[in-house]
């Protein structure tokens, strides 16, 4: 008779036989995929290249960020795999696309270029007028731009605007009708969970845990973000309007104008857009074709190639070039998150092979809305110790530069900011959910002794009052340090500091003019403070990004390229989509010990 014990072993061996099947099966399938993988990128070296010659194509698609995970190989990859596919989801490097521009603006070889943006995105207003900049010196080398699109979204006309001549096809549009910055709120969703939500915090206007808290705005919050969203606006009014020789009120009237006029135009939102100087012609593809294009050879961004640097040039001084690209944590670097393991690293190994490098400056190119005190301080502190060795640190901020961006800024020789940027929020808070009345509600408690009221803590118990005032205490010193650094690195007091923070959000050019950053311009003024700084003659820049694995990064983004169920597809098209996953992924994202965050969550969703 077979005993108990005997079945047993057999059903574990069983088990055991299919696992290791399981496993090996898994891995030969890996294996297959990473040798596939190799070949196809060998037999896409192995193409004939593309001519490089013709009409420029900027047919971007995706968005523009400063910092991209992924390099141009990976994506004609999955166009191997796949077939040719619009991707929206791709991340287009902003440097690389400016340097493009650029050589082709001195390249015999291209003649003009075609803007076609119907895939791109967006991006921030300071990258835009960065892309903006490069595209005018590019027309002013008369070389003509030709702009044609099918509905132009805003990011898509600032663009455009730059072009000597916009085409819209019969059925398009150009919806250029203004900013807003929204939020989804909580606080009777929670009600409802009976998630008790724990907020400290110090600042009148730091909203970033609103949405846990109200049902809507505060007044403060809708001032605060009425400033500096009515001026942003202003800046894109004012660009296009000089590009397209048009008042801004002709070119975006008021709402009851533009309903007066699009009823002129029987309700043609193309027609209402030639009327009022937007575009230039309303032409088909097929009649912009016969135009402009006449057989010419056009040649997409994505296959113009930057000409390979003199290799003599590696004796040269280095301006390394250091990325905080997201929200900070104490992690690694990856979309949207700026890892401080990573950037100190990168400091780090900086400042101990000074002798073995060249390295004679570095900018830190800042475009975060912050994250947890704890990461943003290794970091600031890791820029304090590269300054130590007379290493000049030039701070250049991008779209935003908030509450933790704003923090490390203050380890620098010199901040420059776009006028766009959003930048200041200098405050700070903490958050801590517990469920006690959750589980209460389906008949769960937690009961037992402690030693001491502060030991007594976890999510399914309510904070302790001793503690809730051990956090707020914590969150007031934080915020009395954060004043404190930011008045030593810009020559204030404490008094003059916290006037201009308790949380508000400011422009660029509001920052400017408080004190907070010392000049307005672009990466091109960061480059040129730096040389000045550190007394250089000659130089080369040295673009830091950390090291990402190729595995990994192909086929985590393969996945992004699978079919989407209708119900994904929807929520992407949700507006705030986008928010609602940064919110939903705080939890995810912040991994503070003391629980004190510096970020600026409202500021980061502008549409």
């Amino acid at each position: 008779m077979i005993s108990v014990l005997s079945v047993i072993k057999l059903i574990w061996k069983t088990i055991n036989v299919f696992r290791q099947i399981f496993l090996n099966l898994i891995f030969f399938i890996a294996i297959i995929l990473i040798f596939s993988g190799i070949e196809l990128i060998k037999d896409l070296k192995k193409q004939d290249v593309v001519p490089q010659y013709g009409t420029l194509v900027l047919d971007l698609e995706g968005v523009i960020v400063d910092s991209t995970r992924y390099d141009d190989e990976i994506y004609a990859l999955q166009n191997k795999i796949y077939g040719k596919k619009v991707n929206t989801s791709r991340e287009n490097s902003l440097f690389e696309l400016i340097q493009k521009i650029a050589q082709a603006t001195t390249d015999p070889n291209i003649d003009g270029m075609v803007l076609k943006l119907d895939n791109f995105v967006g991006a921030d207003m300071s990258s835009l007028q960065y892309v903006g900049k490069y595209l005018s010196k590019f027309k002013e080398a008369n070389k003509p731009i030709y702009a044609i699109g099918s509905n132009f979204n805003q990011s898509q006309y600032y663009l455009a605007s730059y072009a000597n001549k916009i085409y819209l096809t019969p059925l398009g549009a150009v919806n250029v009708y203004g900013l807003s910055a929204n939020n989804l709120y909580y606080k009777t969703l929670l009600d409802n969970l009976k998630i008790n939500t724990h907020v400290f915090r110090v600042g009148t206007y730091k909203s970033a845990i609103e949405p846990f808290i109200r049902d809507d705005m505060s007044d403060a919050a809708k001032s605060n973000t009425t400033r500096w969203l009515s001026a942003m606006w202003e800046n894109y009014l004012n660009d296009i309007s000089v590009q397209r020789k048009k008042a801004p009120s002709q070119l975006v009237p008021n709402p009851t104008d533009m309903l007066s006029e699009l009823k002129a135009a029987k309700g043609s939102m193309s027609q209402y857009a030639l009327s009022t100087g937007l575009v230039d012609v309303v032409a088909s593809n097929y009649q912009y074709d016969l135009d402009i294009v006449q057989n010419q050879h056009q040649l997409s961004i994505y296959d113009y190639k930057l000409t390979e640097k003199d290799e003599q040039t590696d004796d040269k001084p280095l301006i390394a070039v250091v990325f905080v690209n997201g929200t900070i944590t104490d992690s690694e670097n990856n979309t949207d998150i700026a890892g401080s393991q990573d950037i100190v690293e990168q400091l780090r190994n900086i400042r101990n092979n000074l002798d073995n490098q060249n390295v004679q400056a570095v900018i830190l190119r800042v475009n975060s809305p912050g994250g947890s005190v704890d990461a943003s301080e290794a970091i600031r502190s890791e820029l304090e110790a590269l300054r130590s060795y007379q290493i000049p640190v030039v701070v250049s901020m991008g779209g935003m530069a908030a509450s933790g961006g704003y923090w490390i800024s203050t380890a620098s020789d010199y901040i420059i900011a776009s006028p766009n940027t959003i930048t200041g929020s200098i405050g700070i808070f903490g958050i801590i959910p517990t469920f006690e009345k959750s589980l209460s509600h389906i008949g769960v408690y937690n009961d037992g002794v402690t030693t001491s009221p502060l030991a007594n803590n976890s999510v399914t118990r309510n904070l302790p009052d001793e503690m809730s005032q051990l956090i707020q205490m914590n969150i007031d010193n934080g915020y009395n340090t954060f004043i404190s650094l930011v008045a030593k690195a810009r020559n204030m007091s404490t008094e003059q500091v916290d006037k201009i923070a308790q949380g508000q959000v400011w422009l660029g050019s509001e920052a400017s003019n408080i004190g907070l950053v010392d000049k307005l311009g672009d990466f091109d003024d960061a480059i040129e403070t730096a040389v000045t700084l550190a007394n250089l003659t000659d130089y080369k820049i040295d673009w830091l990004k950390p090291d990402v694995s190729w595995f990994n990064s192909f086929y985590s983004e393969m996945l992004t390229m699978l079919p989407k169920s209708t119900a994904e597809i929807f929520f992407d098209q949700l507006p705030q989509a986008k928010q609602l996953k940064q919110q939903v992924s705080l939890w995810n994202k912040f991994h503070d010990s003391q629980n004190r965050y510096i970020y600026c969550l409202n500021c980061a969703d502008v549409r």
